[in-house]
């Protein structure tokens, strides 16, 4: 009989989520899982059962239970899932020698359907390729359509031969392209789901209701009240029997029917009790606007991560601790579960933020602009759920047309820069660039520092489609375009008005931007009818090199409203030409105190030049992100300078001959020749601790080092990126004027090699860092470039970029 013979692997355990944004918990079998496992046998069905053991089995035996529970957790390993603490479901492998293990898996006839089988064989494969195992096989019934869609579905190539009344099943367990994709797509789903659960409630309850106006527990229950809640309102207070005309209870156990949203305004000490409450009450989800957790230091941070364990195992998401609350505004919920007094104007725009207070102030600062909101979350300590989560929301939100994020801090960097590559491929999203980028702080709670500096996290996000601003005034800018007006195809700009001084400030504004002014301002005089403005914007509309019109208007002295002109603005843009349909309008208007942009069609207006220009040059940018095709070319043989011979693979820090030694080793070949040295570039790969594997480009150059004239990318880079790399050097005309004849070629060939850099960290993880040094064309050999010196680091372990399990 088999027994428990390693450490139980409390790394293995995780909170996951099901198909429709359930959240459970997996962890490693004990042995004290014998009565959960009976129960669980118990619970399933004659069909399930007959799936599993391929015969009827009414209960299992005692040696059954002491087999199934009693594993060793190398050679033999089980994983349960529980929800609220009941076992629903048991996956397991057996290895069988040879780099196989027999797996199966089995799960509760209720919760069948709902995506468990596929995360339970995600951490098994995890956990299996740990343990040094490489393909899973498995005996299944023919007519066990699911479990066989199951393997199918993951993505692994699966093989299957019929074996007289049975199938048998067999699959390599690395991870693929497909089932990475297959992974990410369901954790997108899930996610998703999980949020919406939270933001379109059928109920709310408010623990901690207070009949003390200016009380938190007060103005959170009139907030739901004045905001107009569709859905049923309960109070959870201990004496009284209504506050402000709602309904009170002793606990939320005594509500008829499910809560969905509990809203928890009680001191932290108290929070425990009332988790427990919300669990036997079937609530959903919560939104813990209390303080006094990982806000208050290290004795906080321990009871922040104690509740956000129990409420996973619980199976409820959680909105905060130190949260400002949750808001939606759509006109069939109207939900301000929040400390935010007012509903703000329902709108296309969705709104995440860390920062209670500094949130407050930003949704103020909307309404005076007159801009709507979808939804808005403040996470506060975003213990659970966090932006990433909203993010995976939001691209699936019709509701949504634009994100903006204030974040203090990033934690999951790697996911984050992977869904916002996803999102804005079809939505803008907008982040306010703020001092936890610095390279001296950490992105995240409990999560690494980064090694790059903040510039080179700035490039890092804005690549992967994020427009990144300084001020909450910019962020607020573009929203006011990116809301009301289309994304522009060129970056060509045509400038109408009635101020000479001002077309030519516009003018000016555009040097050093993306914009280009296309031919001279037309202007005219300060008094001229609305006609002259609608003849100019629309021959500006037709003219094929123009991407979007800046129409200035200052008020002539006699008159000080501009209402005719913006009429004419807005009827400029709405009756674009088909092949105009990509042009926006904006409109700089001295005098005017509204922005307008608050809605599809109106015109965005501005009061200051430098403000109109920086915000359409961030959404012209964005929209040739956006547009950008992914290409790539073959990449240039590389020549490094030899030090020495010998071969050397293995983990280690090489340089020289040994580091194109060690390469060669995992099939990545380098030859020698001597070189002079001379003006080149430097091309690396790190492995950054938080964001993983970001390839570098600059001159190898002492002063372009010491400016941090560097671009940089997350890997894999394709050639297209690699190319844009190069252009965005300051420094790139001292390379062009340095390297002669066939240099020059060369120099075009280092974008190949940048793809070439990047693909190795994808395709070999051991490979930590790649520094290449004085890299430029050969003048010996065609499409051959040379490094006068180059150094790798090879780790003993592959690095892992994400999990390649689902895990909250």
């Amino acid at each position: 009989m088999d027994q428990v013979t390693g450490a139980y692997p409390a790394a293995w355990e995780a909170d996951v989520l099901l198909r429709d944004g359930h959240p459970v918990h997996l962890r490693p079998i004990s042995p004290a899982d014998g009565a959960a496992l009976r129960a669980f046998h118990a619970s399933l069905s004659d069909r399930t059962v007959y799936f599993r053991f391929f015969s009827a089995k009414p209960a299992l035996t005692d040696a059954d239970v002491t087999y199934f529970t009693n594993v060793d957790y190398a050679n033999r390993v089980a994983l349960i899932a529980l929800d609220a603490g009941v076992m629903i479901g048991v996956g397991r492998f057996d290895a069988i020698g040879d780099g196989k293990a027999e797996v199966a898996f089995v799960i509760r006839d209720d919760v069948q359907g709902l995506g468990l089988g596929s995360v339970l064989l995600e951490h098994l494969a995890a956990t299996a390729r740990e343990l040094g195992i490489r393909r899973f096989v498995a005996e299944v019934l023919p007519e066990n359509a699911r479990m066989l869609a199951t393997f199918r579905e993951a993505g692994f190539e699966v093989k299957q031969r019929r074996e007289e009344d049975v199938l048998a099943v067999s699959f390599d367990i690395e991870p693929t392209s497909t089932s990475l994709a297959v992974m990410q797509g369901r954790e997108h789903r899930a996610e998703a789901r999980s949020v919406y659960r939270l933001l379109h409630p059928s109920s709310v309850a408010v623990v901690g209701a207070s009949r003390r106006p200016g009380a938190l527990g007060h103005e959170v229950l009139r907030h739901l009240v004045d905001g107009g809640f569709t859905g049923e309102i309960v109070a959870v207070h201990p004496e009284v029997d209504e506050i402000a005309g709602v309904r009170c209870v002793r606990s939320l156990t005594e509500v008829d029917g499910s809560i969905d949203l509990a809203i928890v305004v009680v001191p932290a000490e108290q929070v425990p009790a009332v988790i427990l409450d919300a669990e036997a009450a079937g609530v959903h989800g919560l939104v813990v606007v209390s303080g006094g957790f990982g806000d208050a230091g290290p004795d906080g941070l321990a009871l922040q991560a104690e509740l956000v364990d129990t409420v996973h195992r619980t199976g409820m998401r959680l909105v905060g601790p130190n949260a400002l609350g949750v808001i939606n505004t759509d006109a069939q919920v109207r939900l301000n579960a929040s400390l935010v007094p007012a509903m703000p104007l329902p709108g296309r725009i969705g709104f995440f933020s860390q920062s209670g207070a500094l949130a407050a102030s930003i949704l103020d600062r909307f309404g005076r602009r007159g801009l709507g909101l979808s939804t808005f979350v403040s996470a506060g300590n975003r213990a659970d759920i966090s932006g990433n989560d909203l993010l995976q929301y939001w691209q699936e939100d019709a509701d949504t047309d634009i994100v903006l994020l204030y974040l203090e801090t990033i934690g999951n960097a790697r996911k984050f820069a992977r869904i916002v590559n996803r999102l804005a491929r079809s939505k803008p999203v907008v982040m306010v660039r703020t001092l936890g980028a610095s390279q001296k702080h950490p992105l995240g709670h409990a999560v690494g520092r980064t090694e790059l500096s903040e510039r080179a996290v700035e490039q890092v996000l804005v690549d992967c489609g994020l427009i990144v601003v300084d001020t909450i005034h910019e962020m607020l800018d573009v929203a006011q375009i990116a809301v009301s007006q289309p994304l522009p195809t060129s970056s060509g700009v045509a400038i109408v008005g009635n101020s000479d001084a001002l077309a030519v400030m516009a003018s000016n504004a555009c040097e050093g931007k993306t914009l280009t002014v296309v031919g001279d301002p037309v202007t005219f005089a300060r008094q001229e009818s609305s006609a002259a403005y609608e003849q100019a914007i629309r021959a500006a509309l037709a003219d094929d090199s123009v991407g979007a019109v800046l129409a200035i208007y200052v008020p002539p002295i006699e008159q000080s409203s501009g209402e005719e002109i913006r009429a004419t603005l807005r009827r400029c843009a709405s009756e674009r030409p088909p092949d105009a349909a990509h042009k926006p309008v904006v409109a700089l208007m001295l005098g005017r105190s509204d922005r307008g942009g608050s809605r599809p069609d109106d015109v965005p207006v501005f009061g200051d030049v430098e403000d109109a220009l920086t915000a359409l040059d961030a959404v012209a940018r964005y929209s040739q992100w956006r547009a950008s095709p992914e290409q790539s070319r073959p990449a240039p043989d590389l020549i490094a300078v030899a030090s020495s011979t010998e071969e050397v693979i293995g983990p280690g820090e090489y340089r020289g001959a040994e580091a194109a030694a060690a390469l060669g080793g995992i099939g990545v070949e380098i030859g020698f020749q001597w070189q002079s040295r001379t003006a080149g570039f430097r091309v690396r790969l790190t492995d950054d601790p938080l964001f993983g594997p970001v390839v570098s480009v600059g001159l190898d150059d002492p002063i372009a080092e010491c400016l941090d004239d560097r671009s940089y990318r997350l890997a894999p880079v394709s050639v297209t990126a690699a190319e844009a790399m190069l252009r965005s050097l300051v420094s790139m005309p001292v390379a062009l004027a340095d390297a002669a004849n066939a240099a020059v070629a060369g120099i075009n060939d280092v974008a190949a090699l940048i793809g070439l850099v990047g693909r190795i960290s994808i395709d070999h993880p051991t490979v930590t860092t790649i520094d290449l040094r004085h890299v430029q064309a050969s003048s010996g050999a065609r499409d051959t470039l040379v490094a006068t010196d180059i150094s790798v680091i090879i780790a003993d372990s592959p690095i892992v970029p994400e999990p390649l399990a689902r895990r909250l």
